[in-house]
């Protein structure tokens, strides 16, 4: 081998060296969050019964209980999390440039998704379901081509919509909030999105009924950033415990025990 040739390839393994050492030797997520001395977890504000802002402006919902008890496993106190409002369309935005360490926040698990995010086991199953008003004489899917319906930008619906009923005419929105206005304001004929949500918005609000049956069912997980195998092993870790501890089936009565038949529980 020539003396030239000896140096290219001492120089590439050199480089790969380098290349392979560099992500080992830097401080994973789950260091960064000790050593801060405080986890921030990105979570829903208007998607009851997993994250919303009760009338003293506090987080609460099943996605905010499951980060205090997060905080509460690292630092022996369930306060130390800070808590970051996220929308559909922005939380993997909000991981991937560091504003958070965990994503908290009714993501469904999909194959799209797993490209740019570490998933966590499975720990809630939600397909979808269908919000109309209540004189609406709507009754499923087949009944949207033609209509107006409202999603929710970055929400798995807006797919789903496109591919099962492509005869409706679908309009995004940032928030849940916005989709529930534009339904009782005539600007949509139906709003499609979880079932957990759309059960709890027909509970809240006496002018919509929830129709249909629940349509594609999939998982949500907890989401960090790829390659972050650390943190999601640890995550999977604490998911095993909160179910042979005894606090999932808590929150699951705390939050969902009116609408359980309905649910598909993982």
């Amino acid at each position: 081998m020539s003396p030239i040739r000896r140096s290219i390839l001492v120089a590439l393994a050199t480089a790969l060296i380098a290349t392979v050492a560099a992500p080992a030797g830097a401080q994973s997520t789950l260091e960064t969050v000790k050593k801060r001395g405080k986890l921030i977890a990105g979570v829903k504000t208007d998607f009851p019964p997993f994250g919303t802002v009760d009338a003293a402006g506090k987080n609460v919902g099943f996605d905010v209980d499951v980060a205090h008890r997060f905080a509460k496993a690292l630092f022996n106190d369930e306060q130390q999390v800070e808590l970051v409002a996220v929308t559909s369309g922005n939380r993997i935005p909000f991981l991937q440039s560091s504003k958070i360490d965990i994503i908290i926040a009714t993501v469904t698990i999909t194959d799209e998704r797993r490209q740019v995010v570490e998933f966590s086991e499975p720990y809630f199953m939600s397909g979808s379901l269908i919000l109309v008003p209540r004189a609406s004489a709507v009754t499923s899917l087949d009944d949207l081509g033609g209509k107006t319906v409202a999603v929710i930008q970055g929400a798995i619906q807006d797919k789903d919509v496109e591919q099962l009923q492509p005869k409706a005419s679908r309009v995004k929105f940032g928030k849940v909030s916005e989709a529930v206005l534009a339904l009782k304001g005539g600007r949509a004929d139906a709003y499609v999105h979880d079932d957990i949500v759309i059960l709890s918005l027909a509970k809240e609000n006496a002018d919509l009924k929830a129709v249909g049956k629940t349509f594609v069912p999939r998982p949500y997980g907890i989401a960090v950033r790829k390659g972050d195998t650390e943190f999601i092993n640890w995550v999977n870790a604490e998911l095993k415990k909160m179910h042979t501890d005894g606090t999932y089936d808590r929150l699951w009565k705390k939050y969902f025990a009116d609408v359980e038949q309905f649910l598909i529980k993982p």
